[in-house]
């Protein structure tokens, strides 16, 4: 028997043993019409009734999911005061298809709201809700398949509202909307599996190898953006999410479509080990930490929903570094709840996939509310992942922590403590989705305010954002980044910058990168350290030796009020302040310069780049040595007496480890 074969029998004895609603708990209605004489039946993916009976003890027993249940519920109450999705698709969008992709977050947050609603109330009213959102989703001409991710959206919120709404639709709400999922989402899935299946084997981007083995067209020659084909077999966040969308749609329509369902979840499980390949080894994400919680969060969603009707998910939950997301999302927030957004990562994301991860691997550690970072959006989710209980008081979560899959560096002073000093610091790879060229990034947070920034995700409709072109703009420039740059060159695309040595010690924690390769230093070098002192203070330290040539500049980009006075710095914001001394070279002095990438040399459609209002750049600017060996290094204090740095002094990279050995570690600076 064929593995396809395999899938649709599993498919058809699941269908066969499926007993509709008759045990479904506080959701009795006169509307329960999915049952087996009417020729319905729609499998219980994800809120099945056994999870409904645990959620309803653990809010007898359990006050923080007893709020969350009522905050789900208020969501709910609020949405039955909205017009639908599709009336707002009509009225505000004038029924553009495109604008599809920007209200399908939307739809599965609030189908999923409605739905679990009704599940665990019983109340007609969410009922009917969740029905009209469903048919005016279904009744749309078409999803948008020149925007796959944002089809697959679409076809998630309609797939788990279908599930979860199934007993209080008509049997001619069941045709329709069964058949806007065939339709509109599955088959044209299955022409896009089909399409690339002999990439399948190889993909157009390998995990790992960071360059494509074949030339990727960046459009297709009837237009279509190459990721709205190509992502089975890419390594991105669109792999998971659209893979997420098809799986549980086929799900939904099993019972109908039982050789349907399983050709597209075949197809979605092979198509998988691309995405999924980007967790490891460690759980650090490539494209930034807010598409990692995306892609995790999907993760789960597909994971729970196979489990949910087969009781396995083909091993997918197996895939190498999964287990270790979590680490990486708390570790990538700072302390004032700001995520490190390197690439195009904005600075916050949903955190839902938290507590599926602490059940799944035995990881209670995984506690959100120690970063101090706002909760999730999705209050059904939210829900359905939770187990109870909370995070014991003994478990202890590192301070710092060395991601070297990606080349990516956490420190800081303490957990739950929102004035705690922290540093993301980056090296890695740079050739990646989504990616910048800014090796040897780093953001700062202090006293409750996030010094160094980094700017985050750019205008994705600037002409050739995701094409060669993308470089040219400022925002994902070297000279857009918290790094170096030698005459405002940018790094080298390929380029693989690594940590090359990281210590956790009292009063000394630090992370040393060597950058050589994204600048091409052929003969010389170019490293950076980073180090958090006595929890207080933060040493950037650059040395360039050998024939590293051009004049260099040391960026910092700050929301900041700056006051420079030659080698020190005052920043000024939120009522709080911090100092920056340049420690090396002798006689450098602070410069203050626009962000506007229209007083940039990155000024290409700069009138489409983002003006980075109430930006600037903290610089210092050192001439072209050739042949000499070059150190530039900056402390920034927030507390300077503190830090106990009376006598800066300033020791060579490679004897920082050493350092790191000494009771009081101390610096030598330039004289």
């Amino acid at each position: 028997m064929s593995r396809t074969c395999l899938i649709a029998f599993l498919v058809v004895i699941h269908v066969l043993s499926f007993s509709g609603a008759a045990s479904r708990p506080e959701a009795q209605t006169a509307s329960q019409r999915s049952t087996p004489e009417n020729g319905v039946m729609v499998p219980q993916i994800i809120l099945t009734d056994d999870v409904l009976a645990r959620l309803k003890a653990l809010r007898q027993t359990d006050p923080a999911i007893a709020q969350d249940h009522e905050v789900l519920i208020a969501a709910a109450r609020a949405y039955l005061k909205e017009p639908t999705i599709a009336e707002a698709f009509r009225t505000d969008y004038k029924g553009d298809p495109s604008a599809l992709h920007g209200l399908s977050e939307k739809a599965v947050e609030r189908l999923t709201t409605i739905a679990m609603a009704w599940r665990v109330t019983g109340e007609a009213r969410y009922a009917a809700r969740g029905r009209q959102e469903l048919l005016g989703l279904a009744q749309i001409d078409s999803w948008y398949p020149a925007h796959f991710l944002g089809l697959t959206r679409i076809t998630l919120a309609v797939a788990l509202g279908y599930s979860w709404l199934s007993d209080a639709l008509e049997v001619q709400d069941h045709e329709i909307i069964r058949t806007a999922l065939v339709d509109k989402a599955l088959k044209p899935g299955i022409a896009i599996y089909d399409k690339d299946r002999q990439y399948f084997d190889t993909g157009w981007i390998r995990p790992h190898d960071w360059l494509p083995p074949v030339k990727v067209p960046d459009t297709l020659p009837d237009g279509t953006a190459t990721a709205d084909i190509t992502w089975p077999v890419a390594s991105f966040n669109w792999n998971i999410v659209c893979n997420t969308g098809l799986i549980v749609a086929a799900l939904a329509v099993s019972g109908a479509e039982p050789d349907l369902a399983a050709q597209v979840i075949e197809s979605a499980q092979l198509s998988l080990r691309n995405g999924l390949a980007l967790f490891a080894p460690d759980g650090a994400w490539p494209e930034g930490p807010m598409y990692g919680a995306l892609s995790a969060r999907d993760t789960a969603i597909l994971v729970t929903a196979l489990d949910s009707v087969y009781g396995h998910d083909f091993d997918l939950s197996e895939a190498a570094g999964l287990p270790g997301f979590g680490d990486y999302l708390m570790h990538m927030t700072g302390p004032t709840g700001l995520l490190f957004n390197y690439g195009d990562s904005d600075t916050a994301t949903d955190p839902v996939v938290l507590p599926w991860l602490s059940h799944r691997f035995g990881r209670p550690d995984y506690d959100w509310s120690k970063t101090g970072a706002p909760g999730s959006s999705h209050p059904a989710l939210n829900l359905l992942w939770r187990y109870g209980a909370g995070v014991s008081p003994q478990v202890r979560e590192p301070k710092a922590l060395w991601f070297g899959g990606r080349g990516l560096v956490a420190m800081r002073s303490a957990w739950n403590d929102a004035d705690a000093t922290y540093v993301g610091f980056k090296a890695g790879p740079l050739q990646s989705h989504h990616n910048n060229l800014d090796a040897g990034t780093f953001v700062i947070d202090a006293k409750g305010v996030r010094w160094a920034v980094d700017l985050g995700l750019g205008n994705y409709d600037l002409p050739g954002y995701f094409t060669s072109k993308r470089f040219d703009y400022y925002r994902t420039a070297t000279i857009g980044q918290n790094t170096l740059a030698f005459d405002g060159a940018n790094q080298q695309v390929t380029g693989r910058a690594f940590v090359e040595d990281f210590a956790q010690v009292p009063g000394f924690t630090f992370a040393i990168a060597d950058l050589s390769d994204p600048y091409g230093a052929q003969s010389g070098s170019v490293r950076r350290g980073v180090a958090l002192i006595n929890d207080a203070a933060v040493l950037i330290q650059d040395e360039i030796t050998g024939e590293v040539a051009g004049a260099v500049t040391w960026t910092m980009h700050t929301e900041a009020e700056l006051g420079l006075d030659g080698a020190q710095a005052v920043l000024k914001q939120g009522g709080q302040e911090m100092t920056a001394l340049i420690l090396s070279p002798a006689g450098a002095r602070f410069e203050q310069r626009s962000a506007n990438p229209c007083d940039t040399a990155y000024d290409a459609d700069c009138d489409a780049q983002n003006p980075n209002v109430g930006l600037q750049r903290l610089m210092i600017a050192v001439d072209a040595q050739p042949q000499a060996s070059r150190r530039i290094a900056v402390l920034l204090m927030s507390d300077p007496v503190r830090a106990e740095l009376d006598e800066p002094q300033l020791r060579p990279l490679d004897e920082w480890r050493l350092l790191a050995t000494l009771a009081n570690p101390t610096l030598q600076g330039d004289e």
